[in-house]
């Protein structure tokens, strides 16, 4: 199970003690997970274009590395990504670690993080049209990032994007008559951003337990914290306070509008 990390600033900042120093940091995360299967960071500083770390070792046996990556990031909007690779295919450990399959995964002004199993990888890429040829990796966390890439492109807004990514997978799980797996997919948990907003998704279809921390909140249930002059939102919380609950079906959208920091929740249920 992967764990994700983001934030939006009103101007630009770090993140470092979520990422390293807080009681449940990113790190400690990865660490009381197991999350052994690479990690990344992207961030944007000046502009819609994106700068992104990655490694495809272990963050815990690659701290140094990591720690020297978390310094480096200052930005407006910062996404970052620590894995436990899932595998719906089968496939044979060398072929799902490296630095194609590490996230956060980027294209043009876009970033993302996904955390949870696209059971169907495959049947959805021979959907993706001109999309399918952008896949470096076999990691099926980034046929998902084009799927919504492509939907983007199809709807012209990236809620509605968000709206439909449920439905166009259970669609291709039907059609394709998939009989290996119940469900196109486990969790679709993401971070997302174009440059100009943070965008977070929490959806899962199950939940296996309670969160690694402090056991106060389902693992698949995400969460955000409203600060001054950030908006930071995690997998779950990094620390004990005033954390918001992004509950199951639910989008936060977040924005700097005049200045300052705007956020609204959309139940996507309606």
């Amino acid at each position: 199970m992967c764990r994700l990390l983001g934030a939006i600033f009103a101007e630009t900042g770090s993140i470092q003690h979520h990422f390293l120093n807080s009681e449940c940091s990113l790190f400690t995360q990865a660490v009381k997970g197991r999350q052994s299967d690479g990690w990344g960071i992207g961030f944007y500083s000046q502009g819609n274009n994106p700068v992104i770390f990655k490694s495809d070792k272990p963050v815990y046996e690659d701290k140094e590395e990591f720690e020297k990556a978390v310094k480096s990031t200052m930005g407006r909007i910062i996404i970052a990504h620590v894995r436990k690779a899932s595998n719906p295919m089968g496939l044979a450990r060398e072929m799902l670690i490296s630095l194609e399959n590490s996230q956060p995964f980027s294209y043009s002004n876009y970033v993302l993080a996904h955390n949870g199993t696209i059971n169907i990888p495959d049947e959805v890429s021979k959907r993706l049209g001109p999309y399918a040829k952008l896949i470096k990796g076999r990691n099926d966390s980034e046929v998902y990032f084009y799927l919504l890439l492509s939907l983007i492109e199809k709807e012209g807004d990236v809620t509605n994007a968000f709206k439909k990514v449920e439905h166009t997978l259970m669609k291709i799980f039907l059609e394709e008559k998939v009989s290996r797996f119940e469900t196109p997919f486990t969790s679709l948990n993401t971070i997302f951003s174009d440059g100009n907003r943070l965008y977070a998704f929490t959806r899962y279809l199950y939940n296996p337990g309670p969160s690694m921390c402090y056991g106060d909140a389902p693992i698949y249930e995400m969460c955000f914290k409203i600060s001054s002059d950030h908006i930071v939102v995690a997998s779950e919380k990094t620390e004990r306070g005033d954390w918001v609950p992004l509950k199951n079906n639910s989008l936060l959208v977040c924005w700097v509008e005049g200045g300052e920091l705007k956020h609204k929740v959309l139940d996507l249920n309606v």
